[in-house]
């Protein structure tokens, strides 16, 4: 048998950057799963230190240093077109054998690169479908260039039921989110907790941080303090709004965390106020790390992850009064918290990185 037949594919993510996000998570967390069988790289729009650990064999390729904001339409299709170029001369120069595409414009960077040189593409859809916030020219962009790719991957079968009646693709799989491996490890059996309500997710419209700052200002929670993690576009309106509430001694807002896995230890519950997703990592790592969760029932993800009242609630989205109703309940209630806990980690455990990373191994090999 010759030297070749052993030799590794070569594999590459796309994506814009590695900075802090669920997109940015998985990718690293599959990149450190998969770098055993493949030989893997990471193509990303714009250079940027990972936030997340990545293994030493796993290479990096930035298309461009930095990247100015395009302000038209003509700005934005001259900047796309010049990532996809780059993208391609990548692929080529270090002769990838696979290109898989993270979020919408990667993957029709990715589909089309993978086109111009002759391999397969995978992409990997991470948003809600229907989400009404996509610019024109993106979504124009997905009906016309998604079915060109391989496969779709999605995250959940309700999302897959949009998209197979959205698109015209021959092959769409669902492949759940893994855990960070990394995260798994600092996890403790014994975890000190305290008087801490804590929620995780980019500060935007979708995740709707404003619903739980409300609901501690009508609890008029004693001794329990509110913690915030992310940061995005809404964060002075949100520290705004804790301010004219009178609560800043109360809930704290903290941006590019790296030690998360301390706060998930030692927190006592977990709440959730999107009204989209795709599938909610942080629920997920909160639930591993067994804090009891309230999540909103929104379209995609936190309903594949809770069954309601066995390992957390779930409560409508927009209904104040139900989350705050719950909240009271979860907080009053010992006995209850410690039966979510120790069912959500049990749930948790179909999304280990090892189980999920084997599933994304098999679809990979599937196209060599």
């Amino acid at each position: 048998m010759s030297l070749n037949q052993y030799k590794k594919k070569k594999i590459a993510f796309v994506i814009g950057a590695l900075t802090p996000g669920g997109a940015e998570r998985v990718i690293s967390t599959l990149s450190n799963g998969l770098i055993d069988d493949f030989d893997v790289t990471i193509i990303t729009f714009k250079k940027s230190k990972p936030f997340y650990r990545l293994d030493e064999k796993i290479q990096v390729i930035s298309c461009f240093d930095k990247i100015d904001k395009p302000t038209s339409v003509f700005g934005s299709i001259k900047l796309n077109y010049n990532i996809l170029k780059k993208v391609t001369s990548i692929v080529k120069s270090e002769q990838i054998d696979l290109l898989i595409g993270f979020i919408t414009s990667a993957n029709i960077i990715a589909t089309l690169a993978a086109k111009r040189n002759g391999i397969p593409s995978l992409i990997s859809e991470r948003n809600d479908p229907l989400k009404k916030d996509i610019p024109r020219f993106w979504l124009i962009l997905r009906k016309l260039v998604y079915p060109k790719s391989d496969n779709l991957i999605v995250q959940t079968e309700k999302v897959k039921a949009i998209y197979t009646s959205m698109l015209n693709h021959k092959s769409i799989t669902v492949l759940p989110n893994p855990i960070s491996s990394d995260l798994s490890q600092l996890r403790k059996n014994e975890a000190k907790r305290e008087k801490i309500i804590l929620t995780v997710g980019r500060l935007n419209n979708d995740k709707r941080q404003d619903k739980l700052i409300k609901a501690v200002n009508e609890l008029k929670l004693e001794g329990w303090k509110v913690i915030i993690i992310g940061k995005g576009p809404n964060k002075d309106k949100l520290n705004n709004l804790i301010e004219s509430l009178n609560l800043s001694d109360q809930i704290e807002i903290l941006s590019n965390i790296k030690n998360i896995h301390d706060y998930y230890m030692k927190a006592s519950i977990f709440v959730f106020t999107s009204k989209a997703e795709g599938f909610p990592n942080a629920l997920l790592e909160a639930m591993h790390f067994g804090l009891p969760c309230i999540s909103t029932d929104c379209n995609y993800g936190p309903s594949d992850l809770i069954t309601d009242g066995k390992d957390g609630f779930l409560v409508p989205v927009n209904d104040q009064s139900i989350l705050v109703k719950k909240i009271d309940e979860l907080i009053k209630d010992d006995k209850l918290k410690a039966q979510f806990s120790i069912n959500a980690i049990e749930t948790s455990l179909n999304y280990t990185s090892k189980k999920v990373t084997e599933k994304w191994k098999n679809v990979i090999n599937q196209h060599f």
